[in-house]
C-alpha cells in the first residue's frame, strides 16, 4: 500500500514539473518578444548587424531602441540581442544583474531547471524552446532563449536547396 502511494506521489510530482515547463512554450520568449515570429512586428527593435551564426547562415542581430526593454522588474538589462533567420526570431539573449530573485522567479514560472555539468549552466527545455541561465562575468547573468522550431525550419530549407539541385540535373 505504501509503495503504491509513494509511486502515485512521484508520478504526480513529475507531472506537475512537466506542466511547469510547458509554461516556457506558452510564453514563447522574453516579455513581448516571441521566438518564431517576424522581427519586423516589434517597433522596439532595430537592426544592428549581420552575423554568421554557427547554425544559421546570414543571421541578423537586432537590439532594443532606446526606451524599450531596459529592465526586468527592478533589474537593469545590460544587453539584449535578438537573432533572426530570414526575419524570423530564433534566439533571444538577455544579460542582466545576477540576482537570486531572478532565478527564483524562473523556477516559479518553469519549475526546477536541469544542470548541464560540462558547460556549468542551468536550462529549462520545453517541446519548442530552451531557456538557459548562465553566469556572465562576475556579477551578471545571461539568459538565452533558443527555438527548436527554427532549427527544424533551417533543416527543411537546406533539404529543399539540395532537392532543387538534384532536380536541376
Amino acid at each position: 500500500m505504501r509503495v503504491t502511494i509513494l509511486m502515485l506521489f512521484l508520478f504526480l510530482a513529475g507531472l506537475a514539473e512537466a506542466q511547469d515547463v510547458r509554461e516556457l512554450d506558452k510564453r514563447n520568449g522574453f516579455k513581448d518578444i516571441k521566438v518564431n515570429t517576424s522581427v519586423l512586428d516589434y517597433e522596439g527593435l532595430e537592426f544592428k548587424k549581420e552575423t554568421d551564426d554557427k547554425l544559421f547562415p546570414e543571421a541578423k542581430i537586432y537590439v532594443p531602441v532606446k526606451g524599450y526593454y531596459e529592465s526586468i522588474g527592478s533589474l537593469k538589462i545590460y544587453d539584449l540581442e535578438v537573432k533572426t533567420y530570414r526575419d524570423s526570431i530564433f534566439q533571444i539573449i538577455v544579460v542582466t544583474d545576477k540576482d537570486p530573485n531572478l532565478y527564483k522567479g524562473l523556477k516559479t514560472a518553469f519549475g526546477e531547471p536541469e544542470y548541464h555539468y560540462r558547460s556549468g549552466f542551468y536550462h529549462w527545455t520545453a517541446e519548442n524552446l530552451r531557456l538557459s541561465y548562465t553566469p556572465y562575468q562576475k556579477d551578471k547573468i545571461e539568459m538565452k532563449y533558443e527555438s527548436f522550431l527554427m532549427r527544424n525550419k533551417l533543416k527543411k530549407d537546406k533539404e529543399e536547396v539540395v532537392e532543387a539541385i538534384v532536380d536541376d540535373f
